[in-house]
């Protein structure tokens, strides 16, 4: 699918209630192409919530979410799978699967009959990139946690990867650092930056707010379901939006040499 518009997602006055509770309210806002967004906020703020609405496995009780110029609710489920790739929180598996059938998984909804491009150096990069290479005839089930967040990346990289040209595609990762050591953790940043230079647009609710700030273009902060800031990293990232959003103080540094911010808690919180 190649799309004119320049925006990959377009949420519109969106809303999600569940056994009359509102998890999310009223929220609107728009992904270009080629964005690399963070959710930030507190905990129980909506953000795997809002995740879940965006990727397509909820339905927002009122408002519409457009991917790629298209209602969300009228895309084919193997169609958008072909677009846009997701790696919830938490995968439960039970079955004996191996690492390699774990991330071979990625390319179930692609026709592969069809397709040019060279599967089994995308799939060894992969197990390079995330360190697997001593893992492919290892048992998923039998894994840490950490390996397994490895391997989950690995399978869902590989879903949205397996094509030359990424600008109409999207990555969502809720909380891919769960459970990564500081090396792999650089090691995933390194590799999605790499992609999102090919075009690929990027979502990931993150934790760390440092490693949100330093890995993104644009932040959202959600605060009680509701969006409460959403921008360009330095307009958004400020101590009194932060001390409001988390209701805890920071101090917040600017790196002119390389052009960042980056925060630390302040002393006595």
């Amino acid at each position: 699918m190649v799309t004119r518009n320049n925006r990959i997602v377009d949420i519109d006055s969106i809303s999600f209630e569940i056994n009359r509770k509102t998890l999310i309210k009223n929220i609107a806002f728009s992904i270009n192409k080629g964005d690399i967004l963070s959710i930030i906020g507190p905990n129980g703020a909506g953000k795997s919530t809002l995740i879940r609405l965006i990727s397509g496995e909820l339905i927002p009780s009122s408002g519409v979410i457009k991917f790629n110029e298209i209602n969300l609710e009228q895309w084919n489920i193997s169609d958008l799978a072909l677009y846009r790739s997701v790696l919830h929180q938490a995968s439960n598996i039970s079955f004996a699967f191996t690492v390699k059938d774990i991330i071979k998984m990625g390319s179930y909804p692609h026709d592969i009959s069809e397709k040019s491009f060279d599967l089994e150096s995308a799939y060894c990069e992969l197990l390079n990139v995330f360190d697997l290479i001593d893992y492919e005839t290892r048992i998923y089930t039998t894994l840490s946690g950490g390996e397994k967040q490895r391997a989950q990346l690995a399978r869902s990289i590989y879903q949205i990867s397996i094509s030359v040209n990424l600008k109409d595609k999207l990555l969502i990762l809720d909380e891919p650092t769960s459970y990564l050591d500081i090396k792999h953790q650089l090691s995933l940043f390194k590799y999605l930056k790499k992609l999102n230079k090919k075009g690929l647009s990027i979502i990931m609710v993150l934790h760390d707010l440092n490693l949100a700030i330093s890995n993104s273009d644009k932040i959202l902060i959600l605060k009680q379901g509701q969006l409460f800031k959403f921008g360009q990293v330095k307009k958004v990232i400020s101590n009194e939006s932060l001390k409001e959003a988390f209701e805890a103080d920071f101090n917040l540094y600017y790196d002119e040499e390389k052009n960042i911010k980056f925060i630390n808690y302040a002393k006595g919180v």
